[in-house]
């Protein structure tokens, strides 16, 4: 009798496994996870990551909201160059309309970044443009 308990008891340990995921689950490794530590390990680390994630979010909404006021400020300037000069080329006054009607726009965050550095690349190479027309 004692052998039999024995080897069922072998039997079941040798097929029990313990994962170190909480998502796993079962009792074995819910014990297994909270008695080593590695349950609180894993939330630490995720915690970490969307704290982590939250910081880079909070980077690039302030590098938008930064870049916006630059090409913003850029447009005022563009205008105040157009009127400085009156009349310009076709050319010129569609570079012109295009730079100040121009929405960057985009799917995420990091996307609608680069557009408005783009479009502050534009605005700016303009004016410079136009700073030299009025020479």
């Amino acid at each position: 009798m004692k052998w039999t308990v024995l080897v069922a008891f072998g039997g079941l340990s040798a097929c029990m496994t313990t994962s170190t995921d909480p998502a796993d689950g079962g009792f074995f490794n819910g014990v297994s996870g909270i008695t080593t530590g590695t349950y609180q390990s894993q939330i630490d680390a995720d915690e970490a990551q969307i704290e982590a994630s939250r910081v880079r979010n909070a980077n690039l909404a302030a590098q938008i909201q930064s870049s916006e006021s630059e090409l913003a400020r850029l447009k005022v300037q563009i205008v105040n160059q157009r009127n400085a000069l009156g009349r310009t080329d076709t050319a010129t006054s569609n570079r012109i309309n295009a730079v100040l009607v121009a929405q960057p726009t985009g799917n995420t965050d990091a996307a609608r970044l680069a557009a408005l550095q783009q479009s502050i690349a534009d605005a700016r190479a303009l004016s410079q443009d136009l700073a030299k027309l009025s020479v």
